[in-house]
C-alpha cells in the first residue's frame, strides 16, 4: 500500500510539471518511478513523501552503486529527484552529489605512445621501409614518397619535389644534412634500380598494403602522416645554428608548408 500511495502522489505531481519536452517529462516520469520501485526492493519504502528522509536516499544510491549504475547517470536521476521532491514540498538535507559520494570518474590520461625516428629501420618489408624513411628523414608524404623518381628526384645535394608530385603542386627542395639521409637515399636508389619509382614496381594497392601490415606490427595507424617527426628532428638539429625564426621558415619550405600553426602542431606532436 505504501508503494500505491507514493506513485498517485508522484503520477498527480508528474502530471502537474509540463516543463520540458515530452520525451524529458517521460523520462522524468521513468526516473521517480524507478526510484519508488527500487526503495520497495531494499525495504526502504517511507509511509509517505513527507516522511522520506536523507538514509533512504542514500541507502538507495548505495544500492545503484552495487547494480553497477554508471555514476554520471545517478547523479542525472539525482537531479530529477532532488527537483521533484522541491515540487513537493519535501525538504531533506544532505543529498547533494558530495554527501551522497557522487562524483565523475576521472577520464584516464592516454599514454602517448613513444616513436623513435629511426623505427622506419625495424620495418621488414623494403617497400615499407623506404616509405617510412622518405616520411621521416625527409618529411614527404605518402603520395611523395611512392612516386619520387631516383633519376629525376634524387639529387647528390639532397631532393628535389616537382609540383607534378608534391601535395601543394610546388617545387620544394630538400637539402642532405645528415648521414642516415645519405643512407636512405642509398637504399632508394638500390631498390628502384636507379631508374623507376615505388608506384611502376608495385601497384598503390600493393604499397598500401604492405604500409599498413608495416605499422600494425609496430601498433601504428596507418592513416597518420609520419613526416612530422622530420620537422622535430630538423627544428632540434638546426635551432641552435639558425633560431627559432629562421629554422622555422626552413622547415615550412623544405616540408611545403604555408601555415605556422600546421608546423607548431608538427613539432608538438
Amino acid at each position: 500500500m505504501r508503494t500505491q500511495s507514493l506513485r498517485q502522489f508522484a503520477n498527480r505531481q508528474i502530471k502537474m510539471d509540463r516543463q520540458g519536452k515530452f520525451q524529458y517529462r517521460k523520462h522524468r516520469a521513468y526516473v521517480i518511478h524507478k526510484m519508488i520501485d527500487d526503495l520497495f526492493v531494499i525495504r526502504q519504502v517511507p509511509p509517505s513523501w513527507q516522511a522520506l528522509k536523507s538514509e533512504h536516499i542514500y541507502n538507495l544510491v548505495q544500492y545503484w552503486k552495487k547494480r553497477h549504475i554508471n555514476p554520471v547517470t545517478i547523479m542525472r536521476y539525482m537531479t530529477i529527484i532532488r527537483r521533484f521532491l522541491q515540487m513537493s514540498d519535501c525538504q531533506i538535507d544532505k543529498i547533494d552529489n558530495q554527501s551522497l559520494d557522487l562524483s565523475r570518474p576521472k577520464p584516464k590520461k592516454r599514454r602517448k605512445k613513444a616513436i623513435e625516428p629511426d623505427m622506419w629501420q625495424s620495418a621488414s618489408n623494403p617497400y615499407a621501409r623506404i616509405i617510412m624513411a622518405l616520411q621521416i628523414e625527409f618529411g614527404l608524404t605518402f603520395q611523395e614518397a611512392i612516386r619520387i623518381k631516383s633519376y629525376l628526384h634524387v639529387k647528390q645535394d639532397g631532393l628535389w619535389i616537382t609540383r607534378d608530385i608534391a601535395f601543394n603542386s610546388s617545387d620544394r627542395c630538400i637539402p642532405l644534412r645528415t648521414e642516415k639521409q645519405k643512407t636512405v637515399l642509398q637504399f632508394f636508389n638500390w631498390l628502384t634500380n636507379d631508374h623507376d619509382n615505388l608506384i611502376k614496381q608495385k601497384s598503390y594497392e600493393e604499397l598500401r598494403l604492405l604500409w599498413r601490415g608495416a605499422l600494425a606490427q609496430h601498433r601504428l595507424s596507418s592513416t597518420k602522416s609520419w613526416r612530422y617527426l622530420y620537422a622535430k628532428q630538423m627544428y632540434d638539429n638546426l635551432l641552435t645554428e639558425f633560431g627559432n625564426y629562421k629554422t622555422c621558415l626552413m622547415i615550412r619550405d623544405e616540408m611545403g608548408i604555408k601555415s605556422r600553426n600546421t608546423l607548431w602542431q608538427y613539432l608538438k606532436a
